[in-house]
């Protein structure tokens, strides 16, 4: 039987991305089925056309289908490639924009926005991991879908499915610093730990000369730059500060204040902005669906989306037991987690999961607030698919931007209402 992979989440503007990385890869993944699903049929339909032109001009054997029926797309899958929303981009405005109406930042994977996104994403895992178990019993979830860490450790805790976890935040972190430094170095050694959007680098080599201190040489060019993005900006300050890497989302806790005085300055939250730019995407996508030779030159996500997903699905096939950065359980390898909880770190690939490679403790300075996330994190997956309203309080309580009962209770009386129809009852 044919290579089968489901693609959850098969009508969003990142896909055409990814099916574009699955070309790219035509050798392994030729006369495979890519089974794309979606609940909105209108995008799933341009994606689909666009798709199947794409394999067509490219003259790769890839058959894409596409249904709004997560079972018929789930049936027999070999892999199932989790990269959906529910909610939309409407739902994630409301994840930005309440937390800040209490002094908190909001945003889509840190502090209580990631934790509403979380709320909606799990119940869609659990009816996920359901159909994967009654018609696809053999298959491998390689989760794509945020927040990655609450994502990961609910899965392994209770789904009773393989479950890989990926996220390219750190790919694209490295670009975006040698970038800014005006290098095209032939060679990037970049490795890091610690758990998902909170990550501190172990190893940096441009061209093999040490990137850590390179950003520390050309720091003070880079903060006068009127060009170089906020963001960008204190991950080099971060650098100077603790002598490594962080993930940019470190800086929503290191530089709180400023994030949430920036934040409640800008007068759209980052979802609406991107509400007013999905149509020229599906325009462009329905446009190039009609040309001989499709040619995408406005996709969302860039050109690293994809890459990760798709390098760890053809290593998982040919079972070449690469090494690539995942979220998976720790199994002692990183000093100062739990066995069982998931970090984010250097693994092997096997056959149906991946090894974690033992790594060196990171220091205390950092750890503290690591070993805080990692403990909200499981109590999060914990009580969103176990638990009734009293432990979504207790564990939203845990994080680090929040800290607090009572704002924790206030933050989910305002959510709860106005997300309602993807939240289960009990909660309510």
């Amino acid at each position: 039987m044919a290579l089968k992979i489901a693609i959850i989440g098969g009508g969003s503007a990142y896909a055409p991305g990814l099916i574009r990385a699955f070309l790219n890869h035509a050798k392994v993944f030729g006369g495979a089925e890519l089974a794309l699903m979606d609940i909105a049929a209108n995008e799933l339909g341009i994606v689909h056309r666009l798709g199947q032109r794409m394999a067509q001009a490219a003259d790769v054997d890839l058959r894409i289908t596409a249904t709004t029926d997560q079972r018929e797309a789930v049936a027999n899958a070999d892999y199932i490639l989790t990269t959906f929303r529910q909610g939309g981009f409407e739902a994630r405005h409301q994840d930005e924009a309440v937390p800040l109406e209490f002094g908190v930042i909001g945003q889509e994977t840190i502090g209580p926005g990631g934790f509403f996104f979380a709320m909606r994403t799990l119940p869609v895992i659990q009816r996920l991991v359901d159909d994967i178990k009654a018609v696809a019993p053999n298959a491998v979830i390689v989760n794509y879908t945020n927040p990655t860490q609450i994502v990961a450790e609910a899965v392994t805790h209770f789904g009773g499915v393989p479950c890989i976890s990926i996220c390219d935040q750190s790919l694209d972190d490295q670009r975006k610093i040698v970038a800014a430094l005006d290098l095209h170095p032939a060679s990037v050694e970049f490795e890091s730990v610690g758990l998902n959007h909170a990550t501190w680098s172990t190893r940096f080599l441009i061209d093999g000369d040490d990137g850590v201190a390179l950003m520390n040489q050309h720091a003070e060019r880079i903060l006068a730059r009127t060009d170089v993005p906020a963001r960008l900006k204190r991950q080099f300050q971060l650098t100077r500060e603790y002598g490594r890497v962080p993930n940019s989302y470190l800086q929503y806790y290191y530089y709180r204040e400023e994030l949430v005085a920036e934040a409640l300055a800008e007068p759209k939250t980052r979802a609406q902005e991107i509400i007013e730019s999905l149509p020229g995407y599906f325009r462009h996508y329905e446009e190039q669906s009609e040309a001989d030779s499709p040619q995408l030159t406005h996709v969302r996500g860039g050109s690293v989306f994809g890459d990760v997903a798709v390098e760890v699905l053809r290593s998982l096939i040919a079972r070449d037991h690469k090494i690539h950065t995942l979220n998976v359980p720790n199994r002692s390898a990183l000093p100062g987690f739990a066995p069982d909880r998931v970090v984010e770190l250097p693994a092997r690939l096997e056959t149906r999961d991946a090894t974690p490679l033992v790594q060196p403790a990171l220091p205390h300075e950092v750890m503290g607030l690591l070993a805080m996330l990692a403990e909200y994190q499981w109590l999060a997956a914990d009580a969103i698919w176990n638990g009734d309203r009293h432990a979504l309080e207790r564990a939203l309580a845990s994080n680090p931007l929040v800290v607090s009962l009572p704002q924790a209770r206030r933050l989910l009386d305002t959510i709860i209402p106005l997300q309602r129809a993807y939240l289960p009852e009990r909660w309510h």
